[in-house]
């Protein structure tokens, strides 16, 4: 019994040891944290096509002033306004960041503000309603426009 016991003692300190002295595997490099986006990641896709009672309005803008490129998704309304439960906005912007905003229960003039950047961004707007359904209504390129052209 006793050499049993020594027997076991031993074949789990081999185990130990063993499992201590294996080489950590590295983790995968991520690389770094942004990178210019592809044009494809900036081609807007085609939208979807909404029911007539479902239809609304959203407004793009982008702030012309270089030092703080800002780009604005504004909820107009229109036919759809009542039903719209939930508003989505994303921003691919030309220096590869995502961003994400989200409105619950827009009403007329619901705004989201972004980052933009001095260069042609992406915007695309899904809006959800009460039925479950979803569209994306908007999907357009956002370009800045230099106050100063040369």
């Amino acid at each position: 019994m006793k050499g049993l016991f020594v027997l076991s003692a031993l074949g789990i300190t081999v185990l130990l040891i063993a499992g201590c002295t294996m080489p950590e595997s590295p983790l995968p490099s991520t690389g770094p944290g942004k990178a210019p986006a592809t044009v494809s990641a900036l081609q807007p896709q085609p939208t979807s096509v909404v029911p007539a009672q479902y239809e609304v309005s959203i407004q793009v803008q982008k702030n012309v002033i270089s030092t703080d490129p800002w780009i604005s998704v504004v909820f107009e309304g229109g036919a759809g306004l009542g039903y719209a439960t939930l508003m989505e906005a994303r921003v691919v912007r030309s220096d590869g960041v995502i961003e994400e905003k989200t409105a619950y229960k827009p009403v007329k003039g619901t705004r989201l503000l972004f980052n933009g950047t001095t260069k042609t961004d992406r915007v695309i707007v899904t809006v959800s309603y009460v039925d479950g359904s979803r569209y994306t209504v908007t999907d357009v390129q956002v370009p800045f426009r230099d106050i100063n052209p040369t």
